[in-house]
């Protein structure tokens, strides 16, 4: 559909058990990024949040459903998206600077380009002067700016962010949120985060998808209309009160099974 960078149709995922009893991860969840639209999903734990982003990634097949990357299907096919998991993955032999050039080198980008390329970079990302430090030196804050600039590396339209921020304390992860604003404010990629902070998602996003408990479905859609560029003040107005309450009660009624056959509620900010 026109507008829409990444489309998810009707996706369904069932690991199965073994001999045991298999697990309903996914059931018919569809959701939509337009381009240049930064996009949260949140819900209860195991509801199957980084099962989708790993069908979306292409690491794994859905039972039923399709992704859709500018109107053609991806599923299965890695690559098409830059992907961020939650644990950083950088290499401990490997400094800063040789760790963010990886997704260049496997595209075939020669190292001496490569690292022209990224040093221009470190300085937007907050990393200029750490291009010579191993991981093991470095805070968990700057661990995960090098783990988002090495995603962003990889040059794809949208990024898939696997709860980014979730290890990290609270005065830091406040700090890389108003961080990511900005550097999201600055390339205009389209993003899909997942994450459990209902302040975080509120904070970053356009629209918020809420998944309910297992299995997976989205029951909810809420608009954020708060203008940008956005401020940790904000998190004290009204209007963000309102929104939080609206997706709160979203939560505890997907975690309850409330809402076991409706149809996902959109809500506005009328």
């Amino acid at each position: 559909m026109p507008g829409y960078k990444l489309e998810v149709k009707g996706l369904s995922k069932t690991f199965d058990g073994h001999g045991k009893l298999s697990i309903v991860a996914l059931q018919e969840v569809s959701l939509f990024v337009r381009e240049g639209e930064f996009v949260s999903l949140i819900g209860p734990s195991g509801c199957g949040k980084s099962t989708l982003l790993d069908i979306v990634a292409g690491l794994t097949r859905p039972d039923e459903g399709d992704v859709l990357l500018d109107g053609a299907s991806i599923v299965g096919l890695k690559g098409k998206v830059s992907y961020m998991p939650q644990k950083d993955v950088l290499f401990p032999w490997r400094t800063v600077l040789d760790n963010v050039i990886v997704p260049l080198e496997v595209q075939g980008i020669n190292r001496k380009e490569a690292r022209e390329k990224a040093l221009s970079l470190l300085p937007v990302f907050g990393l200029g002067d750490f291009s010579d430090k191993y991981p093991p030196a470095l805070s968990g804050g700057m661990r995960q700016r090098a783990a988002f600039l090495r995603t962003y590396l990889c040059g794809r339209e949208i990024l898939l962010l696997d709860e980014p921020f979730g290890k990290l304390d609270a005065l830091t992860r406040r700090q890389m949120q108003q961080w990511l604003l900005d550097i999201w404010q600055n390339f205009q990629h389209a993003v899909l985060l997942v994450t459990h902070d209902v302040d975080e998602a509120i904070m970053l996003s356009n629209r918020i998808y809420v998944l309910s408990a297992r299995p997976g479905r989205v029951i909810a859609e809420v608009e954020v209309p708060l203008p940008r560029p956005r401020h940790a003040q904000m998190a004290l107005s009204q209007e963000f009160t309102e929104i939080k309450a609206r997706l709160l009660k979203a939560l505890e009624e997907g975690s309850f099974g409330e809402v076991s056959n409706k149809k996902c509620l959109v809500i506005s900010a009328s």
